[in-house]
């Protein structure tokens, strides 16, 4: 017999869709492939917080713990989900790596032991941070430093070097070169391409609750009414090193998938000359680092903050004929083909991930109730 509802992932998204449904009077089974919830928030670096308030970052019928501030850390996120998870009374199911997920009458889910599970309706909860993302000549680099993702890093004392390079310039490369300049580190950055910087709070209140009173303009709109207060705060990012993009935050997100820099002190770093700012690579030779512009830089490690991609074909086999060129759903289709395959979770939005995150689990619920009760005698 088929399960209802099968929930790949027991991150925020897995969650969120599990209580969503729970609400609902709907039942569902969480299979995890780890040892537990929350799996990449246990195994990002130490120092993280959210970057967007706690008040607008937490999932269906629960909000973050009074006593938390404004921006949670990384372990008061992992302790907030775990009850979260508790108090929901959510069905988790822990070492279930998911090996498939296929059309047979139902859909039938395939575990890594050889175990299957049947259900009317999967979701797929993975996240958008699933499969880290190395460079190239990351991978085949003669180095004679250390070279790591950054979901390797933990600290800048765990580094144990003395000069750094951060590739990359999305918000952990930015929170990471940081942390290590901070620590006394000699830091520098490499920036290929085009930036927008958007710091974590303007005007004295969290950037996110002014995209959230924007959420209904036109990207492009909301950009340029905020265009004059960006450049005013980041008007000299051309004389730190840094090309700004012919798009707006807003647009470069939901047209390009591109997440700004939430500033929290970066850019004042990099000002005072803590951090140095380089070009793209062009090559390795021994311990040190050639740039594109023609200039050289001697360090001990490497930190590739070069994103991931949530590799949807580790459990979609089936993954190009769904989605011709894409190898994932258009930017907020959660049924792309209305067959009860569902995506949660792969629309970052300024406005808050868990947020957004909770917005698409009650959409989600909702659509899975009602398939449900069509099919019920």
């Amino acid at each position: 017999m088929a399960d209802e509802v099968v929930i790949v992932g027991a991150g925020p998204a897995g969650l969120a869709c599990a209580a969503a449904l729970r609400a609902r009077g709907q039942a569902s089974i969480i299979l995890e492939a780890t040892d537990s919830i929350a799996a990449s928030w246990h195994g990002h670096y130490d120092r993280l917080h959210l970057h967007t308030s706690k008040a607008h970052s937490f999932l269906p019928g629960r909000p973050m713990s009074v006593n938390f501030p404004r921006y949670p850390s990384r372990l008061q996120v992992i302790e907030y989900l775990e009850e979260y998870a508790r108090a929901q009374e959510l069905e988790i199911r822990l070492h279930k790596r998911v090996t498939f997920v296929q059309r047979a009458g139902d859909w039938a889910i395939g575990i890594h032991d050889g175990e299957q599970y049947h259900a009317s309706n999967v979701i797929i909860a993975t996240g958008l941070s699933h499969t880290p993302v190395k460079p190239r000549w990351a991978v085949e680099t003669s180095f004679a430093g250390t070279v790591m993702h950054s979901s390797e890093y933990r600290n800048a004392a765990s580094l144990n070097v003395g000069k750094v390079l951060v590739v990359g310039f999305g918000n952990s490369a930015g929170e990471i070169a940081l942390e290590c300049a901070s620590a006394g580190l000699d830091v520098a950055m490499s920036v290929r391409g085009p930036v927008n910087v958007v710091p974590r709070d303007l005007l004295g209140m969290p950037s996110a609750t002014i995209a959230i009173a924007q959420r209904h303009l036109p990207p492009r709109l909301v950009d340029a009414c905020n265009a004059p207060l960006l450049r005013l705060r980041y008007r000299d990012l051309a004389s730190l090193g840094l090309r700004r993009a012919d798009r707006g935050p807003l647009a470069t997100m939901v047209e390009r998938g591109r997440t700004p820099l939430i500033d929290i002190g970066t850019i004042a770093a990099i000002r005072r000359g803590d951090i140095k700012v380089f070009p793209a690579i062009a090559g390795l030779a021994g311990s040190t680092v050639q740039f594109e512009d023609g200039r050289s830089l001697d360090c001990d490690a490497i930190v590739l903050a070069t994103g991931y991609i949530p590799a949807l074909d580790r459990v979609l086999p089936d993954i190009s004929s769904m989605f011709p060129g894409t190898s994932r759903p258009q930017r907020g289709d959660l049924h792309p083909h209305g067959d009860g395959l569902y995506f949660c979770g792969f629309n970052p939005a300024t406005t808050g991930l868990l947020r957004q995150i909770g917005i698409e689990a009650e959409a989600i619920a909702g659509s899975i109730s009602s398939r449900v009760r069509s099919v019920r005698p």
